[in-house]
């Protein structure tokens, strides 16, 4: 008796993956959505922290423009300025300055205010708030103050207001608002989603 040439080989027949079956009466516990509500936690606790942090790094960003953007000169000497800018004088921080004057291009000087409390850093020193003040017009304006040697530096530059840091403000704001929002649509879908499933019994 021949043996049949280019038999297949033998496969077993297909079975389907089991799977338990619950005991009679009893039903699949259901999904609880636990990863939406875990997800939301989260964001809600660091929605403010990120925001606090775009908020502070923006700050110093700003602060930093703020002070390497000024013009640092030796007392008594001149600086360049445009018509219609106000500016503050900056001295250095361990320094005891009790007048200061500016003289305008035409030799007369400048009415000027009072300034305190605004402390800037650079690679040239540490600097603090003396006086602010307006031009007239385009052109050098020399700045002297009595109590500093010819070898000490000021820095004039722009004073330290509230408007350059409100947009790191906002965009911190608007930071941890979207993480926030972001949160409670995801505690809506759960909500939902649980709510579908009691429905469905």
């Amino acid at each position: 008796m021949s043996t049949p040439q280019n038999q297949p080989p033998y496969q077993q027949p297909y079975q389907p993956p089991y799977q338990a079956v619950p005991p009679y009466g009893q039903q699949r516990p259901r999904p609880t959505h636990a990863g939406k509500l875990v997800a939301a936690i989260i964001l809600f606790i660091t929605g403010p922290l990120l925001g606090a942090f775009i908020a502070g790094i923006g700050s110093v960003i700003v602060a930093a423009s703020i002070a390497t953007s000024g013009d640092v000169i030796t007392n008594g000497q001149q600086v360049t300025l445009s018509s219609n800018e106000e500016r503050t004088l900056y001295v250095p921080e361990d320094a005891i300055v009790s007048t200061c004057t500016v003289t305008a291009p035409d030799g007369k000087e400048v009415p000027v205010s009072r300034s305190t409390g605004s402390h800037i850093s650079n690679n040239n020193g540490s600097y603090e708030s003396a006086l602010t003040f307006k031009t007239a017009k385009a052109g050098n304006y020399r700045v002297s103050c009595d109590d500093l040697s010819d070898t000490d530096t000021v820095l004039v530059g722009a004073g330290l207001t509230f408007r350059p840091f409100m947009w790191p403000l906002v965009a911190g704001i608007c930071a941890g608002a979207v993480c926030w929002i972001i949160a409670a649509v995801l505690l809506i879908r759960r909500h939902r989603a649980l709510a579908a499933q009691t429905q469905a019994g």
